[in-house]
């Protein structure tokens, strides 16, 4: 189970399972074809397959439905901390200079990323809000050495939030293969280091 995170307007708790309004507000938000597709999973296309990906996908360790306090108990999104994938190491591995710098960067002690936000909530800054306090997890109470994040190129918006977040570009994989969505997609890969992270906006 998670454990919760609170910032100034959010409150980041574990997904309920078995629990329709959750399921209603999940498909709500991820049946938007602009949200899901983004980000790599097809968009959600009843309540009964959100009740689903919720037991089977979201309900895990360190993955976060992302509530806005004023706004009641409802999920508008998701943040999630997980182990590095081959999306992610392979590129890395490929390249003797990434290797030689970010080589230490591919262990138990890294995590990688992954976030949405329902279209209605973008551009208040929750995005970066639930971020940096996933990061502050990540280094202060799990002790990590290293966050990384992806994000597709035509996804500029979700660079901009690993941006603000301290969150750098260091190198983009090109026509890599999304099988949930069978597309295609050029992607940028964001690193930042437990040094590296101040968090001074939190």
């Amino acid at each position: 189970m998670s454990e919760m995170i609170e910032t100034a307007r959010l409150l980041l708790r574990p997904w309920k399972t078995d629990d329709r309004a959750e399921a209603a507000s999940l498909f709500r938000y991820a049946s938007d074809p602009d949200i899901g597709l983004l980000c790599g999973w097809p968009p959600h296309t009843s309540v009964e397959g959100s009740l689903n990906d919720i037991r089977n996908i979201l309900a895990v360790e360190n993955n976060w439905a992302i509530t806005v306090k004023e706004h009641g108990g409802e999920p508008v999104g998701s943040i999630a901390l997980k182990s590095v994938g081959h999306r992610t190491i392979d590129p890395v591995k490929a390249d003797g200079a990434l290797m030689e710098r970010y080589g230490k960067y591919l262990g138990d002690d890294t995590l990688e990323l992954g976030y949405w936000i329902g279209r209605h909530s973008g551009g208040n800054g929750y995005m970066p809000e639930a971020l940096n306090a996933v990061l502050a997890y990540a280094f202060d109470t799990l002790h990590k050495a290293a966050v990384w994040g992806g994000h597709y190129t035509e996804n500029a918006q979700s660079g901009r939030v690993m941006a603000k977040c301290g969150m750098k570009p260091v190198f983009e994989s090109t026509h890599d293969y999304f099988s949930l969505i069978d597309e295609y997609h050029d992607t940028v890969f964001h690193i930042v280091t437990a040094g590296e992270n101040t968090r001074d906006s939190l």
